[in-house]
């Protein structure tokens, strides 16, 4: 029973870390990134926009804490370089894919 607690704890680790960094998202009519920090900030650029967030996960949880005290829960995965959140609105399902970027320093 510890092994398989241990193994869920690091695959949830594991899967966070892989969240870290710039996303763009897929969709070519609207462009956003996603910038996820170690650090538990989420900087949101949309429509010429910077939007910032608190986040924390929970196994494949994204929980956003927003300024007027609310939050709002997505849940999320990750597949090769693609991350995909969805969320719902008025009931249907939305689901938003963004590819990980790389900076060349």
């Amino acid at each position: 029973m510890k092994i398989i607690t241990i193994l869920l704890l690091v695959s949830s680790l594991t899967l966070n870390d892989k969240l870290f960094g710039i996303w763009k998202s897929t969709d070519n009519n609207s462009v956003q990134y996603l910038n996820f920090k170690s650090d538990g900030k989420l900087l949101e650029v949309k429509n010429k926009e910077t939007y910032r967030y608190d986040f924390t996960t929970k196994e494949n949880f994204i929980q956003l804490e927003l300024k007027n005290g609310g939050s709002i829960e997505q849940s999320f995965y990750i597949n090769g370089d693609t991350l995909v959140i969805q969320s719902f609105v008025d009931g249907e399902p939305i689901l938003n894919k963004y590819v990980k970027e790389k900076l060349a320093l």
